[in-house]
C-alpha cells in the first residue's frame, strides 16, 4: 500500500497537452501520453488484431502481454457456476487489458478476458511493459487513474445489476459500448446481449423491441443502431453518466 501512494504522489513528470506525442493511435490511454513515454513505449507495442470470441487472457492463468484497444470490445467476465461467466466490465479505445499488471499483482487474477467485437489493439510484453512503467511517473499515474475507473465502472456495475431494471441495465450496457467502439452501429446480437448481461435472450429482445419502438435504437441481423443516443440515456439509470463522469474527470 505505500508503494501504491508513492506512485500515485509522484509528480517528476507534468501531462502537458503540447508535449503529447500522436502517431495515429485512437486509444486514448495512449493518445493523451507525453512524447517522452511514447518513445519508450513505442518500439515494444505490437498491432495485432483481435478476434471475436479470442480470449486475451484465460481464468487462473500468467497475463503475458497487456492491450491497448484501438478497434473493438474486450469484456472482463467472473466465474459465476461451472460453465457460466458474467461479464463484469467492457474495454474499448478508452482503456487497456492488464489492470492487476499495473497494480503490482504477481498472482493469476481470476477473471477471463474476451473479445466480444473484432477489431485492432496494440499489445506489450508484460516484462517490457514493467519496464517502461517503472522509469516514468506520469505513466503510472495515468494508470493508476485508469484502475480507479475500473474499479469504479465494476461496482457501479454490481450496484446497478441489484437496483435496476433490465430495461436500464441494458441501456447501460449499449451507451458503454457506444464509448468503446466510438460509433453508433454496434455489432451486438440478442444472444451477445443476453450473455453479457446475465439473463435470457428473450429478455433483451423484448427490451430491444420496446427501444426500437421509441424510435431509440434500430435493430438488424447482428446489429444494432443507436438513433438517438440522448433518447437511450434517458431510458437509462443514472450509472452510466457517474460512469461516463469519472471517466473524464480520471483521464485528461
Amino acid at each position: 500500500m505505500t508503494n501504491l501512494i508513492r506512485m500515485i504522489g509522484e509528480s517528476d513528470e507534468v501531462l502537458a497537452r503540447d508535449e503529447v506525442w500522436n502517431p495515429r493511435v485512437k486509444n486514448r490511454l495512449l493518445s493523451a501520453l507525453p512524447a517522452k513515454v511514447m518513445n519508450d513505449l513505442w518500439p515494444g507495442l505490437e498491432p495485432v488484431e483481435l478476434r471475436k470470441k479470442q480470449i486475451l487472457h484465460y481464468s487462473g492463468g500468467q497475463a503475458e502481454y497487456v492491450h491497448f484497444i484501438e478497434d473493438g470490445l474486450v469484456s472482463v467476465s467472473a466465474r459465476a457456476s461451472a460453465g457460466k461467466w458474467i461479464e463484469v466490465w467492457l474495454i474499448g479505445s478508452e482503456g487497456m487489458t492488464g489492470v492487476p499488471i499495473v497494480l503490482g499483482d504477481k498472482d493469476k487474477p481470476p477473471f477471463r478476458r474476451i473479445v466480444q467485437v473484432g477489431g485492432n489493439a496494440y499489445r506489450m510484453m508484460r516484462a517490457d511493459f514493467q519496464q517502461v512503467m517503472t522509469g516514468h511517473a506520469v505513466l503510472r499515474r495515468l494508470l493508476l487513474r485508469y484502475a480507479e475507473y475500473v474499479l469504479l465502472q465494476a461496482c457501479q456495475a454490481h450496484v446497478c445489476d441489484a437496483q435496476h431494471p433490465l430495461k436500464q441495465r441494458l441501456g447501460r450496457w449499449l451507451l458503454l459500448a457506444r464509448d468503446g467502439l466510438g460509433r453508433d452501429e454496434l455489432p451486438l446480437t440478442h444472444q451477445m446481449l443476453a450473455r453479457l448481461l446475465g439473463v435470457r435472450r428473450a429478455s433483451v429482445s423484448e427490451c430491444l423491441r420496446f427501444l426500437e419502438s421509441e424510435a431509440t435504437i434500430r435493430t438488424g441481423r447482428g446489429v444494432i443502431h443507436i438513433a438517438d443516443p440522448r433518447q437511450l440515456q434517458s431510458c437509462s439509470c443514472g450509472c452510466y453518466g457517474l460512469i461516463r463522469s469519472e471517466y473524464q474527470r480520471l483521464i485528461p
